[in-house]
């Protein structure tokens, strides 16, 4: 289906009013960024505070799975209904052996994620991340629910460059982002050189709309194919029902808002693509974070993401 004629001027002025909301309530005081494409041009693009390429948080985990369906193009993914502990054999033993690559996409590998196993707790320790991870009980079986899993995203890199033969980051740079014309970005690693899978990457929200356009085009970039067909069509199809914390379905690593897809990122971080009108809206959040131990943050406690803002007056006009 052809994408329905979009009025710019009415999107403009649809972004001002996003911004003069913005403005005017503190729960969004630390939105940094309010970008959006309209089929292959920059209609919109305000810098409001912040560095321009800032940590954009779980939206790291939709790169690695866009990473992973270029690796799935050239043929260098083991099948995704096989154990990732074929890769990493330092899971044989632990709870984790049980999990595949599509469990780990679909964050359904059931393990705890709290306690000792939640996201701060783990990045703080000073060695062996993934096999912390690996060692997580397991809470529910292999596959049969899902629950929003920052570790089962790091054993996902750390297989990744495991098959690879090098750091996530470096493949991604190189066959991903280089390709749109992004700039090779800072990736931080865990104390063992494993690339952090569910967050701390930092990418500016110009780089964020490139990869929005990437999902409009099919995964093809000047009409070649740069993206698996069949990765990209389950990436984007739900895999789940989702929950927490966007509280859609959810497919490869991408929230799916109705056929909407959404990467999602904590301090206000979203990439949202919106097929019917050709169209890709990125919002960022400037959080002030300091991974610490122990980590701290600059957020309101009553924050809010601007994409509440850009669901109130943006997607009426977009989507008619």
């Amino acid at each position: 289906m052809s994408p329905r004629p979009v009025d710019v001027a009415q999107v403009r002025s649809a972004a001002r009013a996003v911004l003069d909301a913005v403005a005017a309530d503190p729960r969004y005081a630390r939105t940094a960024h309010l970008q959006v494409r309209l089929g292959p041009d920059v209609v919109v693009d305000e810098h409001l505070r912040g560095p321009e390429r800032g940590d954009v948080f779980s939206v790291t985990k939709t790169v690695l799975a866009l990473t992973l369906a270029v690796a799935a193009r050239e043929g260098r993914l083991p099948p995704l209904d096989q154990p990732v502990a074929a890769v990493l054999p330092g899971l044989q033993g632990t709870p984790a052996e049980r999990h595949t690559w599509t469990h780990l996409l679909t964050m359904t590998r059931g393990a705890e994620t709290g306690g000792a196993w939640d996201v701060d707790e783990v990045t703080a320790l000073p060695g062996g991340q993934v096999a912390h991870v690996a060692r997580a009980p397991q809470r529910t079986p292999p596959g049969s629910a899902f629950a929003y899993d920052n570790g089962a995203s790091h054993l996902l890199s750390a297989a990744a460059g495991a098959v690879l033969g090098e750091p996530v980051s470096a493949f991604a740079a190189r066959a991903l982002l280089a390709p749109l014309g992004v700039p090779a970005p800072v990736w931080t690693c865990d104390p063992d050189g494993v690339p952090f899978g569910y967050g701390h990457l930092r990418l500016a929200a110009d780089d964020l709309g490139r990869l929005g356009r990437l999902l409009l085009d099919g995964g093809r970039v000047d009409g070649r194919p740069l993206l698996d067909p069949a990765f990209l069509a389950a990436m984007t199809t739900p895999q789940t029902a989702g929950g927490p914390p966007e509280d859609r379905p959810y497919g490869y690593h991408l929230w799916l808002d109705d056929g909407m897809p959404l990467a999602g990122g904590w301090a206000g971080q979203h990439l949202l693509v919106v097929p019917a009108a050709d169209a890709v809206v990125v919002t960022t959040g400037d959080a002030g974070f300091d991974p610490g131990p122990p980590a701290t943050d600059a957020m309101p406690a009553d924050w809010q993401p601007a994409l509440t803002l850009v669901q109130t007056h943006l997607l009426p006009v977009l989507r008619g």
